[in-house]
């Protein structure tokens, strides 16, 4: 074979074999993890296939105070997330959320796999999938820890969308693999309870947050679970319990209450948490959210004999309404190698703050070395004083050294309202004897000078009689938050009926969740009309015919505005060719609390006239209205043309005179072939 021809053989194997390698290479290496991270922590999530959307939470500087908790783990997961895991319950059939797994988490149940991500979108990791009907969007975001202020928690949330014809039952699981750095089976601390062994905790068990630390005096890494602050959704239930029975069980199981965080079928220590929530019906086209916190625990530390641990969010709002309690944890440890006797923790509080209930020394008794034990308080903002206030608790012993450890909390003051009402002063009466501008805009300028958002802001229309809202607002409007600093505005339109006149009040009073009402009021000018006799409608066109009959045809005779009215005689003439008079009804201005009033004529009718309608209201008061109805006439088509309706006004008396000034507005009917 000749060299060349060998050399290129040679050559076309090589090539071969090197796009075969790099083939099996591409396919076997997996792809990049989804990952963010800030100064405090990092969010992994696993981009898949399998467990694809399972997730992990790492520090990348955890507490600034504190050096020891800098690049640890507070969610378990290798490169690839996939031990903590999400389900869905659907009409009574558990999935879990994101790609399929081989591994123990999550094995026994379908899984519902991802139609989008996961991706980062700004600062959260975003992925969707779907059971069926149901839409499951899981975005695990940067979050603002409520006991820190800082952003040092993931914020984890499901958004659950029924995209189908029909309602479903929807339920949902989440599972978090906890695990502080290396130490894989450290208490729980929830409420007054150190949790070392399988818990549930429901109602009012529920705590607010959940926090897991190894040592007072030497801690490595403090994690917390936040169930409730705003924005966050609290679940129906929490279990604390070991890893591989929650692994094992995508949804309800024989929870094995008292037993320890030993693993399931093994012999390590090792904890988890899920929270539930329960089923409810998700009607077609609804979605509901749900989300919690987990990150670092905001812990204020004393190390000593007695070391101390003091916790509580950094930041809470006075509701003016509603004060609302906040839980105050302490944590106390016997660092020292003696009992400590005679055990008390004491509660110090600044102006502004009050204990809901209890007493603010609790006593412990024995605190064997090591030990460690906790007390839960119920505090409240008293709006005596806002602003950066401090909590203190201090330990006391027969035997051993006090100590004290402090934490300052930031009460911010309620939504302060105020309200700007803007409307003209007067309005004028043109020639035509008619209000301008009417309707009239009002507007009221609504601001937040407080350090609070003002939620579910409402603000409200007061008019004075004679004064109504044009039909395109209503008299109370809403926004559903004002932040602080910021304004809003409000607009209505207002018409005047000209009755009553005067300086005519007109308020807006303005309230928002947590924040005292705050109001402004205005007066506008309304001069008096000129009394009107109306034809009303002023200006009709009919066909000839309806339906093969002929048109009728109801006229009303108005007084606009009807001032101490006690009567009137009035003539209407029309054009016999067009029009002819089939009855007279009287108005409300001759009827009196389902009364008629006498006496009360008719009228008499002439070819082109009806002269003398109308009565007297002499055994009932006088009248007074922005508009009355002074009578009815019903005409019937007879001939194709216009007919002017003409009023004269024969008598019109109004209380204590004989004849009211007044004019006269006629109208027309015009009556078109029938088609």
């Amino acid at each position: 074979m000749p060299a060349n021809k060998a050399s290129a053989i040679l050559l076309l194997i090589f090539g071969v074999l090197l796009i075969f390698f790099v083939t099996v290479a591409q396919a076997e290496t997996p792809a990049p993890i989804v990952a963010l991270q800030n100064e405090f922590i990092r969010i992994r999530v696993n981009p898949g296939p399998n467990e694809a959307g399972r997730f992990a939470v790492d520090t990348t500087g955890g507490d600034p105070s504190r050096s020891t908790d800098d690049n640890k783990v507070l969610i378990y997961g290798s490169r690839e997330p996939w031990t903590s895991f999400t389900t869905v319950l659907v009409d009574g059939a558990p999935q879990v959320f994101g790609g399929p797994t081989s591994r123990r988490a999550g094995l026994s149940a379908p899984a519902t796999n991802l139609t989008d991500g996961p991706r980062v979108a700004g600062d959260s990791v975003i992925g969707t999938a779907r059971a069926g009907d149901i839409e499951i969007t899981q975005e695990i975001a940067f979050a603002r820890s409520p006991t820190t202020r800082v952003n040092d928690a993931a914020r984890i949330s499901y958004r659950i969308t029924n995209r189908g014809p029909r309602e479903h039952l929807v339920g949902l699981r989440v599972m978090l693999d906890t695990m502080l750095g290396s130490n894989d089976g450290a208490p729980l601390r929830a409420g007054s309870q150190a949790v070392d062994k399988a818990t549930q905790l429901a109602g009012a068990d529920l705590p607010d947050f959940w926090q897991a630390f190894d040592s007072l005096s030497q801690p490595a890494v403090i994690s917390q679970g936040t169930l409730r602050a705003p924005g966050l959704t609290p679940p129906d239930r929490l279990e604390m319990a070991d890893w591989g029975t929650f692994a094992d069980s995508p949804w309800e199981f024989p929870f094995p209450s008292g037993a320890d965080f030993t693993r399931r079928g093994e012999e390590a220590q090792d904890t988890a948490v899920t929270l539930y929530w329960s089923p409810r019906p998700l009607a077609p086209g609804d979605s509901r959210t749900y989300s919690t916190l987990y990150g670092v625990g905001g812990v204020s530390l004393s190390p000593a004999q007695l070391s101390l641990g003091l916790t509580a969010p950094a930041e809470v709002d006075f509701h003016y309404d509603e004060p609302r309690p906040f839980a105050v944890v302490a944590y106390v440890e016997n660092s020292g190698g003696f009992d400590s006797r005679g055990t008390k923790l004491s509660l110090g509080l600044s102006e502004g703050l009050a204990l809901a209930e209890g007493s603010t020394t609790v006593s412990l008794g024995l605190l064997q070395p090591k030990q460690t034990r906790q007390v839960v308080w119920r505090v409240l903002p008293t709006g005596k004083a806002t602003g950066t206030l401090q909590i203190t608790v201090t330990v006391a012993s027969d035997n051993l050294e006090p100590n004290s450890v402090s934490r300052d909390i930031v009460v911010n003051s309620p939504p302060q309202l105020t309200v700007n009402l803007s409307a003209p002063e007067r309005l004028e009466v043109t020639a035509d004897n008619a209000y301008v501008p009417n309707p009239f805009r009002v507007t009221a300028e609504i601001s937040n000078r407080g350090a609070q958002t003002a939620r579910n802001l409402v603000a409200t229309l007061d008019l004075a009689e004679g004064l109504v809202i044009a039909p395109d607002r209503p008299a109370m409007q809403m926004a559903e938050r004002l932040d602080p600093g910021k304004t809003i505005a409000f607009t209505w339109s207002v018409k005047a009926l000209g009755l009553p006149t005067g300086a005519l009040p007109i308020s807006v009073k303005a309230t928002a969740a947590g924040a005292k009402p705050s109001s402004d009021k205005r007066s506008v000018v309304v001069p008096r009309l000129t009394t009107e006799v109306r034809v009303h409608p002023a200006d009709q066109v009919v066909p000839a015919l309806t339906d093969g009959q002929p048109t009728l045809i109801p006229v009303a005779v108005k007084l606009v505005p009807a001032r101490d009215f006690l009567g009137a005689r009035v003539s209407l003439t029309f054009d016999p060719a067009v029009l002819e008079p089939l009855y007279v009804s009287r108005g409300e201005a001759f009827v009196e609390a389902g009364r008629l009033l006498s006496p009360w004529s008719a009228g008499r009718v002439s070819p082109e006239a009806i002269t003398g309608i109308g009565g007297v209201r002499d055994d009932a008061p006088a009248l007074s209205s922005a508009e009355v109805n002074l009578f009815t006439v019903v005409f019937m088509v007879k001939g194709v043309g216009e007919s002017p309706i003409t009023v004269e006004v024969e008598s019109l008396a109004a209380e204590g005179k004989h004849q009211t000034p007044h004019r006269v507005v006629n109208g027309k009917i015009t009556v078109r072939p029938a088609e």
